[in-house]
């Protein structure tokens, strides 16, 4: 059973969770090509005292209009993950999704919607939208990693959700 809180609960008092872009979707791809790195958010409790019923923590992309307000269709790829950390899974730490790619021409953003499964099901408790994702042929194969991206990537080698040195290594070479 999904139950939803109505989309994101921004600005809220009883917000419990905080969902951020870790690293973003790039901001040009070509149709169908995998984007070079993998798409990560970091989640964490905020405010109150997380739901003790809470057991796991999961995070769905999906593809959006580039308003947002519409869902979109054509995101292949890994759509769904764990919310983990180097203390397994956890209702802190990074979801990531890999490899991720957008079928059609257009400008789109990817949604990134966080549930907390519990006894009596699953809750939406937040999303996120990424930057708007241009679509088109001219874009370029891969996606140069920046130092910031390589640095935070660096840093989450620890955090159990299967990014590797080797990993970094080859999306530095890649570009």
């Amino acid at each position: 059973m999904v139950q939803s809180k109505g989309g994101s609960s921004r600005g809220s008092s009883s917000r419990e969770f905080g969902i951020t872009f870790e690293i973003e979707p790039p901001a040009a791809v070509r149709p169908g090509t995998p984007f070079t790195l993998p798409v990560v958010v970091a989640v964490r409790p905020v405010g109150n005292q997380v739901n003790p019923a809470v057991q796991h923590m999961v995070a769905h992309a999906s593809l959006r209009s580039e308003t947002g307000a519409a869902a979109a269709t054509g995101l292949a790829g890994t759509l769904t993950s764990s919310v983990r950390s180097r203390n397994g899974n956890t209702t802190s730490g990074f979801a990531k999704f890999s490899p991720l790619s957008i079928a059609q021409p257009g400008r789109y953003r990817i949604r990134v919607i966080l549930g907390a499964a519990s006894h009596s099901g699953v809750t939406t408790k937040e999303y996120v939208d990424s930057g708007v994702i241009d679509v088109h042929a001219g874009a370029e194969a891969v996606q140069r990693p920046t130092p910031l991206q390589i640095s935070k990537l660096q840093a989450m080698t620890a955090e159990n959700i299967d990014i590797t040195p080797a990993d970094i290594a080859a999306w530095q070479r890649a570009a």
